[in-house]
């Protein structure tokens, strides 16, 4: 088996490890300087300057959401045996699962447009299950040739394919574009067509969510340092319902204020942070399903939610319709937050304590409401990447806009001025 090294120590990183086999990934190259000398699953994080020492003919994966500075970083220091990983942990199915829901053993030939890791992984498991049919390549990139001639694959191209032939596409990108350009019939497979294993069981728990709140008026409450307890105070006062996020329930013994729901998207954060948090109220927890990831034992009647692996960050943003089938990724759980209320039926949603700004390391005392209350901040923070949350929110506002939803931020101050301004305290206050 191929073995990688990973650039990127941030949650992703635990998806794509998961994926391929700790066993089989080397080191992980990280920017941050407080991250190198660290270990994740016992795979030692080094400094960029670290790699470059050791520098091997090893394939490079890019596991960081935000990946174009660490493309451009490999690309000056002359490396190009490098792949761009899609986001794993936010749900991809697994090798077994695509050969068997989608009866590979079972083709004649199959093609696979472009060669990366997965598509090698997927090559090396057909191999083990003794497959004796024709595999075929379409290369993307001249870097994909020296695989392609190490696994014995057929190097062919586009206009070679002949109908009802099996093509394995590995983006949506590249699915669109063999359905436009191939003018006949073939079979084309998208790796993230497939509702992974795990979360198949929730999907009608998730359903029965959908328009229970029709009409009605909700809180997304962030954790940003300009919230105040006597706003929590107003809101339960209010009997608006409320979404909470995060570590807002540190302050629960300080009001009487509690979410009508709770969201966590990070998975960093629910594995530091598990035996807390599973003594939560579940029935109305939503939790990012990761579960696939490790070992940590799912909390029994909580709602999990299905991510979503491909990249789909600024021109590319999604909304989900339906968050039994995706809940997009924004880098916010507020973004979460807001396709779960709006799939809810909520008709005006008021975002509070959302300031958008952070003092460096996310996890550094000032960044949040609760941080007196938070003394053990979070191991690995990841870094905040405002100009990507900014397009998700305009997406929401889009989306709502088109469903007949009114977002505002009645939060005090800060900078998200995506959404109208409403005064928190003339609102609540009616």
């Amino acid at each position: 088996m191929e073995k990688y090294y990973l650039f990127g120590a941030g949650n992703n990183a635990w998806g794509v490890i998961s994926f391929f086999g700790k066993e089989n990934i080397l080191a992980i190259v990280d920017n941050e300087i407080k991250k190198a000398g660290q270990k994740m699953m016992d795979i030692p994080v080094i400094s960029f300057e670290q790699y470059l020492q050791k520098r091997s003919d090893n394939t490079i994966i890019i596991t960081a959401a935000v990946y174009e500075t660490i493309e451009n970083q490999l690309r000056e220091a002359g490396i190009v045996n490098y792949y761009i990983a899609p986001m794993i942990q936010m749900g991809m199915a697994s090798v077994e699962q695509m050969i068997d829901e989608w009866h590979l053993i079972q083709k004649d030939k199959i093609i696979l447009f472009g060669y990366n890791p997965i598509g090698r992984k997927i090559v090396r498991e057909m191999l083990k299950h003794q497959y004796s049919g024709q595999l075929e390549v379409i290369l993307q990139k001249e870097i994909e040739r020296k695989w392609a001639d190490e696994d014995d694959l057929i190097i062919t191209h586009l206009e070679q394919i002949v109908p009802k032939e099996t093509v394995i596409a590995f983006s949506s990108d590249d699915a669109a574009f063999l359905r436009e350009k191939s003018k006949i019939n073939i079979e084309i497979f998208h790796i993230f067509d497939l509702v992974m294993e795990s979360n198949k069981s929730s999907i009608s728990k998730l359903k029965k969510w959908k328009n229970v709140h029709k009409g009605e008026e909700c809180f997304i409450v962030g954790n940003g340092p300009s919230l105040r307890m006597e706003d929590l105070e107003k809101i339960h006062r209010s009997g608006i319902a409320s979404f909470g996020m995060n570590l807002i329930y540190k302050i629960f013994e300080n009001t009487s204020w509690r979410p009508t729901y709770y969201v966590f998207s990070d998975y960093n954060m629910m594995r530091q942070y598990y035996d807390e948090i599973r003594m939560l109220p579940r029935e109305n927890l939503f939790i990012k399903n990761f579960y696939y990831m490790d070992d940590t034992p799912q909390m029994e009647d909580a709602n999990y939610y299905p991510g979503y692996g491909e990249r789909c960050y600024l021109e590319k943003q999604l909304f989900s319709k339906d968050i039994s089938q995706a809940v997009y990724g924004g880098y916010s759980v507020m973004y979460d937050a807001l396709q779960i209320a709006i799939y809810m039926g909520y008709q005006k949603i008021y975002l509070l304590g959302a300031d958008f700004s952070y003092l460096g390391d996310p996890a550094q005392k000032g960044n949040h409401f609760y941080d007196n209350k938070a003394e053990d901040k979070r191991l690995i923070a990841g870094k905040p990447h405002i100009y990507i949350t900014l397009e998700a929110m305009r997406k929401a506002k889009e989306y709502g806009q088109n469903h007949g939803v009114a977002i505002y931020n009645a939060t005090r101050g800060g900078k998200l001025e995506v959404f109208p301004r409403i005064d928190f305290d003339k609102l609540i206050g009616r």
